[in-house]
């Protein structure tokens, strides 16, 4: 225990001492913390750089779909979904679903909010689809009427007796 007081001494006479406790305590207040906020936010950067994958494949499969005039809007967003976490997972990324779904409809709210080509194509599609439903509903009610009225049998002709008969007549 002596030789342990002796080295404590002399350390503490050449200033040694002083600059180890300060460099512990400096370790422990400011660059521990600091090393720790550091990887933090290098993590933090790698996840907003895979959050800026996900919106812009969320809004290239967006366009994309945008296009496919006669599929519903719910098989477009799950059509969306798969092939945007397909391809992250291609290059290694695994990102929650949920996420995705938000980017899809983040995407969407984005190019719906701006009048697009695709907007104004889909838009004449639907028209177009109603117009042409309404004439096959308009038709269907004239046959269906037409079917009401109309005897099941037609009348025999009313042709008077003294009548000649032409080429092709059956008597």
């Amino acid at each position: 225990m002596n030789e342990f007081t002796k080295i404590i001494k002399l350390l503490s006479d050449t200033g040694i001492l002083g600059v180890l406790i300060f460099a512990l305590v400096g370790w422990f207040t400011r660059i521990n913390p600091a090393l720790k906020t550091k990887i933090a936010a290098n993590k933090s950067a790698g996840q907003r750089e895979v959050l800026s994958i996900v919106d812009q494949l969320a809004a290239s499969w967006v366009h994309k779909l945008s296009t496919n005039y006669e599929m519903p809007g719910e098989e477009k967003r799950e059509r969306a979904i798969a092939g945007v976490i397909s391809q992250l997972k291609g290059w290694g990324h695994n990102v929650d679903p949920v996420l995705v779904a938000a980017a899809i409809e983040k995407a969407y709210q984005l190019m719906s909010g701006t009048n697009t080509k695709a907007q104004t194509k889909q838009t004449e599609y639907n028209a177009a689809l109603a117009d042409t439903e309404q004439a096959f509903a308009d038709k269907q009610a004239q046959l269906d009427k037409q079917s009401a009225t109309e005897p099941a049998e037609p009348a025999p002709l009313n042709v008077p007796e003294g009548t000649a008969t032409t080429e092709g007549d059956v008597k």
